[in-house]
């Protein structure tokens, strides 16, 4: 009987408290509950674990700890790709260090909680931006305020 359980890599870019960045692969199960197409970067980040191993560029694997992370970025936008929103919000996102942020969060809120108020009150700690193409996972603990920008 085999016990392993299947294994890919995703390439991600983790932004830290301290101001440094991490390159390198998360671990995301092929085979997870409640996911048709494997385990995605989102689902990994709102686990209960408080630590994830992340193979660095150069291959040294690491546990780091989920709440030192201020924002993740991955090409493929493989979340937004597997959830059918409702409603498409662009913001800007001013984070404590004072660095800003714009792209869209989708909603899956019903159309009678469809305001971005509802969205941030209702998401959890890591909620998924697209921007410019690519996933970025953004930990609400680094969020000093949150911006509607208007459609152009």
């Amino acid at each position: 009987m085999n016990l392993n359980i299947e294994m890919s890599k995703r390439k991600a870019d983790i932004f830290i408290s301290d101001g440094s960045r991490l390159s390198g692969h998360f671990f995301v199960s092929l085979r997870a509950q409640g996911y048709s197409r494997g385990e995605c970067l989102l689902g990994l980040l709102l686990d209960e674990r408080a630590y994830l191993p992340f193979e660095m560029d150069g291959d040294e694997i690491v546990l780091l700890q989920k709440g030192c992370m201020v924002m993740i970025e991955s090409e493929g936008c493989e979340y937004l790709k597997i959830v059918s929103f409702q409603k498409k919000i662009d913001i800007r996102i001013s984070f404590l260090s004072g660095q800003t942020l714009e792209g869209k969060v989708y909603s899956d809120l019903p159309q009678t909680n469809s305001r971005l108020s509802d969205f941030l009150n209702h998401s959890p700690r890591f909620f998924c931006m697209e921007v410019d193409g690519k996933e970025v996972l953004i930990n609400t603990l680094f969020i000093k305020s949150v911006y509607p920008r208007p459609v152009s």
